[in-house]
């Protein structure tokens, strides 16, 4: 396998911290009635959501 950058769990706690905020952005703006900026936010949550899954899979080869 490739080498891997080893992440941490800091790593972990900011990148489900940014989740959340995004989440709590995403649901402000659906009720503000602020559409463009909305989806905005939701294709941004889908990214760090992705940023997620990439920091729980270096975890996981990094303690293998």
């Amino acid at each position: 396998m490739r080498p891997i950058a080893p992440a941490t769990s800091n790593d972990r706690v900011a990148v489900a911290r940014a989740c959340a905020l995004l989440r709590e952005a995403r649901d402000l703006l659906r009720r503000t009635g602020a559409p463009r900026a909305h989806k905005a936010v939701i294709r941004g949550l889908k990214s760090a959501e992705g940023a997620e899954r990439h920091v729980a899979h270096r975890l996981r080869r990094s303690t293998s």
